[in-house]
């Protein structure tokens, strides 16, 4: 989608007054993403220092933030977004997240009631087995692991994943049952073409016409290092539950979270903002 003129995506930030016995107080951003008018957000950020990890719910919001902005430049266009409850082609796709991401997917996971946590549990070792059998967990072990700017083998990986059609562990009546945790990945992933055409993904006659928002928020937090610019770190979806454990042993970086948002928004605008 071109959005015209570019227009650097910016913050202003603004720390709150402390106020005795509370723990959290909402920071003001004015948000800048080069279409529409400046988004005034309110991020309920905490009055202390923590990891990469804790700060995804809140990059979620700005993605929200921007998303919603892309939508009304669409619909002044005459184009609208297609996407919604009930249609979950999209959802058979290989989902790349950031590290940080897979840990939230998993605390989400660990935090549901027994039954339901079971049933999503074993959805993932599913799709694994699939995998696995396909001979495609190591050859994306390594992927995302060594060969993550590879966009000529991640894109076969892509395809052969998509052939096997395992859908997403979180895939429930053909809607996201986590929608609210979703990861940045499938919050940007947005069509303007009919629904059905999605089924066609990858094949020589595909016709779905993707959005391309005026920033790579999964980007710019797959190269997060909690404090500035890091070697992209990503992994499939499928892969969360696996990972979690390793993930958490690094010991990322802790920043005040005013602090850390601040450099987030930086990386965002500096190296992950695009003029279409």
């Amino acid at each position: 989608m071109n959005t015209g003129k570019k227009r650097t995506l910016l913050r202003t930030f603004r720390t709150p007054k402390k106020l005795p016995m509370k723990r959290h107080s909402a920071t003001p951003y004015i948000l800048d993403f080069g279409i529409g008018a400046p988004v005034r957000l309110e991020l309920d950020l905490p009055d202390k220092t923590l990891s990469p990890f804790e700060l995804v719910p809140h990059i979620y919001q700005i993605t929200d933030a921007m998303i919603t902005q892309t939508c009304k430049a669409l619909a002044l266009s005459g184009n609208t977004v297609q996407c919604g409850p009930g249609c979950g082609i999209c959802c058979n796709q290989l989902v790349p997240i950031s590290e940080y991401e897979a840990v939230h997917i998993a605390t989400v996971v660990r935090n549901m009631p027994k039954g339901r946590r079971s049933r999503v549990i074993n959805r993932f070792n599913q799709g694994i087995a699939r995998l696995d059998k396909a001979g495609l967990v190591s050859k994306l072990a390594q992927a995302y692991t060594r060969d993550v700017h590879d966009q000529h083998k991640l894109l076969d990986l892509k395809k052969h994943y998509w052939r096997l059609a395992i859908p997403c562990p979180f895939l429930e009546e053909n809607s996201c049952s986590i929608h609210p945790h979703r990861p940045v990945a499938c919050r940007q992933y947005l069509v303007t073409s009919a629904p059905h055409q999605c089924a066609a993904l990858y094949s020589s006659d595909a016709r779905h016409e993707v959005v391309i928002h005026p920033a790579d928020v999964g980007g710019a937090l797959a190269s997060f290092s909690g404090e500035g610019l890091a070697h992209s770190r990503a992994l499939p979806l499928i892969f969360s539950l696996l990972a979690e454990r390793g993930l958490l042993s690094q010991s990322p970086p802790t920043l005040h979270a005013h602090r850390m948002m601040n450099r987030f928004l930086d990386l965002l605008a500096i190296g992950f903002s695009r003029s279409n």
